[in-house]
């Protein structure tokens, strides 16, 4: 018995003791004392500060908590790993409760991309019609974006090389085509409807460490973490064809590095898109590489989680 109770002691112990491992080690490089700020400019020279504020309950949860200045005026400039409003530091991750925030900005990045491709596509489209024909097309759209409710931002501790699933986000964008005025029919009637179902997979991985110049500082020892995001899509259409679209697959659509600093947390942050050729095609406008880089910063000493 007293061999049993000693053998549970020490699991105790060393439980304890990883549980310590990994949250010191996650504030090591994402300090989150109250009143911590970092402020930050883009590639366009604009700055974007962040404060550590004090925790909040929500359904029974305690999150940590961030806020912005200036605060998000349009979601699709949202970007989840630099915008958390909540997080949590557990046993195994950096975890920010983002999966609201997600859908909103992927829809509104989305909406802002069809409302430009539309245009295109009604242009396109009338101008394959012979002339003098009073042609008109209709054309809407539905989308509907699911995330998961957690961005899994770090794992605690990290090991270099091994990826992690981040997050997984599901996309499903119908389009409508009401076609009016043609002389002939059109098989499956005139209304065609066009759905595309889309899972994006984001993978993280620390690759090293490296040192960071920026005017805040020079900044030894930076984690380097590396996300990658991948694109399996499918089209349905209403009307029969020969051959149904197959599943596509694109890998790399997008790539996001973060350097975080010892004790100071993230201090550059860099994202690539990768070149879309139906966008090209279409004349649309390329997404925007993004860099952000720390220019300010003040951390107090000590920590909520200790």
């Amino acid at each position: 018995m007293k061999k049993i109770r000693f053998t549970l002691a020490l699991l105790l112990i060393f439980g304890s003791s990883t549980t310590l491992m990994g949250n010191e080690w996650a504030n090591y490089y994402f300090p989150d004392a109250l009143g911590n700020y970092w402020v930050y400019e883009d590639q366009n020279g604009d700055e974007l500060t962040r404060y550590a504020i004090e925790p909040e309950n929500i359904d029974g949860e305690t999150y940590r908590a961030f806020t912005y200045d200036p605060g998000l005026e349009n979601w699709a400039d949202f970007e989840h790993y630099i915008h958390p409003y909540y997080y949590q530091v557990g046993d195994d991750w950096v975890a920010f409760f983002v999966g609201t925030e997600i859908e909103n900005a992927a829809k509104a990045s989305l909406i802002e991309q069809m409302e430009e491709a539309l245009v295109v596509m009604r242009q396109a489209m009338q101008e394959q019609m012979p002339e003098g024909l009073n042609v008109s097309f209709d054309i809407d759209y539905e989308i509907d974006v699911t995330s998961q409710d957690y961005f899994y931002f770090l794992p605690t501790p990290a090991t270099f090389n091994e990826e992690w699933t981040a997050i997984e986000v599901n996309v499903v964008l119908t389009l409508t085509i009401d076609i009016k005025g043609l002389p002939m029919e059109i098989p499956g009637g005139s209304t065609q409807t066009v759905t595309t179902y889309m899972t994006y997979v984001e993978m993280g991985n620390v690759t090293g460490t490296e040192t960071v110049e920026t005017d805040a500082g020079t900044f030894e020892d930076c984690l380097v973490v590396e996300y990658r995001t991948d694109l399996s899509s499918e089209t349905a259409l209403s009307v029969e064809v020969p051959q149904q679209p197959g599943v596509q697959e694109q890998a790399g659509i997008s790539v996001t590095t973060l350097w975080l600093a010892p004790n100071v947390g993230i201090v550059k942050f860099a994202q690539e898109h990768q070149e879309d050729a139906g966008s090209d095609a279409l004349g649309l406008t390329p997404p925007e590489e993004k860099n952000f880089e720390l220019i300010q910063y003040e951390i107090k000493s000590g920590s909520d989680s200790e």
